[in-house]
């Protein structure tokens, strides 16, 4: 499902409250639509399902995720993992209430499922990671996001260790960072551009024929969306997108807005 880089940071320290560069890795025949709205909800969706992987509100509201069961194109039609990010952006329950109630209400219905989760509220400060690492075990793990820097793998959840990929992104996207200035946004698609969507040594752009798990015939899979978001303490949000769509054409939007209390 890719690689997440992300700043979540205390009221009073410096001007940004979350910074995140995301890539989406899935089999390119996936029909994935770039971001728009859909009524206060910012996000991608998938034409199988209407999941995404990101979302954002006008509310404040934001989740993202990364799943071991998406990138191997196991999917559902009317539900998955991939379903909870809008989930969450449409209720009213705390990020710890949702967590809460997500896991005592659908964990046994949750087998073949791997996945990482964060809902966050920027106006309440609250952000909680959920993860249930075991696609045939019905384990969760539910914890409060502290304020730092941190990466969030489909294999290894939230600040892997092991994965080197996760650990070079940490470095490079905290260099990023303490350059942003009061005009961040040109560094950010850069960054995205440069580091996240392209080809070349030591980017996090993939792209490769692998067997497809289901039809077991080769198949391109690698990076199909980069995003790159930027909220504010002021409640300005910045959101970068850059994709390709199914004949491997890539196109960039960026929406502007201010998020509610």
């Amino acid at each position: 499902m890719g690689i997440l880089a992300f700043k979540w940071a205390a009221e009073g320290e410096g001007n940004n409250k979350l910074t995140l560069m995301m890539n989406r890795d899935n089999y390119v025949s996936r029909v994935i639509s770039g971001a728009s709205w859909n009524s206060h909800i910012l996000s991608g969706r998938c034409e199988y399902n209407n999941g995404t992987w990101f979302a954002i509100s006008k509310r404040g509201r934001v989740a993202f995720l990364m799943s071991v069961t998406l990138i191997v194109d196991d999917f559902e039609p009317d539900s998955g993992c991939e379903l909870y990010p809008v989930k969450f952006l449409e209720s009213n329950l705390s990020p710890q209430e949702f967590a809460e109630q997500m896991v005592q209400r659908d964990g046994t219905r949750q087998c073949g499922w791997s996945y990482s989760l964060i809902v966050a509220d920027m106006n309440s400060n609250s952000m909680v990671h959920i993860r249930k690492p075991d696609k045939s075990q019905p384990n969760f793990m539910i914890q409060t996001v502290p304020f730092g820097v941190h990466t969030l793998s489909p294999f290894e959840g939230l600040d892997s260790m092991t994965e080197p990929k996760d650990v070079h992104l940490k470095h490079r996207f905290t260099q990023m960072i303490s350059g942003l200035g009061n005009n961040p946004q040109p560094q950010l698609e850069a960054f995205a551009r440069r580091s996240m969507c392209s080809p070349g040594e030591g980017t996090m752009f993939t792209d490769r024929m692998i067997i497809h798990a289901v039809s077991e015939g080769l198949h391109l899979h690698g990076t199909t969306s980069t995003t790159a978001l930027l909220v504010k303490h002021s409640k300005e949000v910045i959101v970068f997108e850059r994709f390709r769509n199914n004949n491997s054409v890539w196109n960039e939007h960026e929406f502007h807005f201010y998020h509610s209390e």
